[in-house]
């Protein structure tokens, strides 16, 4: 899902250390892990004392997360998976599929199993929707012996959500969490992954000290990111914001007494208007997804969005375009789409942008 304007210094943080450990061995991701648990329960104990800290450190998906869609072009189309032979009465059974009046209010089906599990007090870590591999993925936590116990309880739970919201797509996996083995590191490696844990404490550190400051209210701050090693602080502001000269001063006086250093404050104007749409649209593509990709009958790979030049929503077939009704099927998922999109509902969303509907074959070719 793309989620442009809300990444955080914690994020960033993360982000280099996935990349800067090259985490090759399995008690390199176990000591990932922890270092993310304990960073959420720092978080978790710093919400309780300041609600406001989660403007600004959002939690940690890097191991635990949902893949949402709203892939935004940015889209290897490599991905797709295996060719479908369409017979030219598809267009008609997909005709014959409506959208739900109201899925834009609708949860997710991973919001909804993840929510029935926790419910039931199931024991998980993590959900994963694959929508490449149409695939919907549970993590348990515990032994064996529990996992057993419960993996087919999960299975069926899962299986009568997507049954109950008519998704015959996609297939399910329920996996067990297997603790990794400890293995002594190097000393290089010692080193390395202390220096980077110190990095992401200093850079929440300094992120709780802009919280206190009131500095992301005083300013109407987006997004504000924290990097020590580079020593800069990046912050997104509105466009209609004219106190750049102050925010870069505050900013920097409030750094230097926290840190003793001096840093690099860079500004970045976001144009309000743009975003507006960017959100709207990438709901917009997030309300059709699970429908397009969860029904068989639309053979539907992958889905996308984009507001430059102007909004448009992309669509994914595993058809070719030499297959008999790829292009009456290409109209028929445009026809659909364009029903959806008209509604009462869809056009608070939409207001007045003018939009396209493009959808593809697998082999790149427009066919509606």
């Amino acid at each position: 899902m793309k989620k442009q304007y809300e990444d955080t210094d914690l994020d960033s943080s993360l982000k280099k250390l996935n990349a800067d450990l090259l985490w090759k061995t399995k008690q390199k991701q176990e000591l990932k892990n922890r270092i993310i648990t304990d960073i959420e329960k720092l978080e978790s104990q710093e919400r309780n004392k300041n609600p406001i800290l989660s403007t600004s450190i959002k939690k940690v998906s890097l191991i635990r997360k949902i893949t949402y869609s709203g892939i935004a072009l940015i889209i290897l189309l490599s991905l797709f998976i295996g060719s479908a032979f369409i017979s030219p009465a598809m267009a008609e059974v997909v005709s014959k599929i409506p959208f739900l009046k109201s899925i834009i209010n609708e949860k997710s089906v991973g919001v909804m199993i993840k929510e029935e599990l926790k419910e039931k007090g199931y024991n998980f870590s993590g959900l994963t929707i694959d929508y490449t591999k149409k695939e919907i993925t549970i993590t348990v936590e515990g032994n064996e012996q529990y996992y057993k116990s419960v993996k087919d309880e999960i299975e069926n739970i899962m299986n009568d959500i997507l049954h109950s919201k008519k998704y015959d797509a996609y297939k399910i996996k329920v996996e067990r969490y297997e603790e990794y083995v400890d293995v002594p590191y190097s000393e290089e490696d010692k080193k390395q992954i202390e220096e980077q844990e110190k990095q992401i404490k200093k850079d929440m550190v300094l992120s709780r000290a802009f919280d206190k400051a009131n500095v992301f209210e005083k300013y109407n701050f987006l997004q504000l990111g924290v990097d020590s090693s580079n020593k800069t602080v990046e912050i997104d502001i509105p466009d209609t914001e004219t106190n750049t000269d102050e925010i870069k001063k505050e900013v920097s006086k409030i750094a230097q007494t926290i840190t003793n250093e001096q840093y690099t404050v860079k500004i970045k104007k976001i144009d309000m208007d743009k975003r507006d749409r960017d959100k709207r649209w990438m709901t917009i593509s997030d309300s059709i997804t699970d429908e397009l990709i969860g029904k068989k009958a639309y053979k539907v790979t992958l889905t996308g969005y984009s507001i430059n030049p102007q909004p448009r929503i992309d669509i994914w077939t595993s058809l070719t375009s030499s297959d008999s009704g790829s292009r009456e099927h290409g109209e028929q998922i445009e026809k659909v789409l364009k029903e959806y999109l008209n509604s009462k509902e869809m056009q608070k969303m939409i207001k007045n942008d003018s939009y396209k509907i493009n959808v593809y074959s697998k082999d790149k070719k427009k066919i509606n």
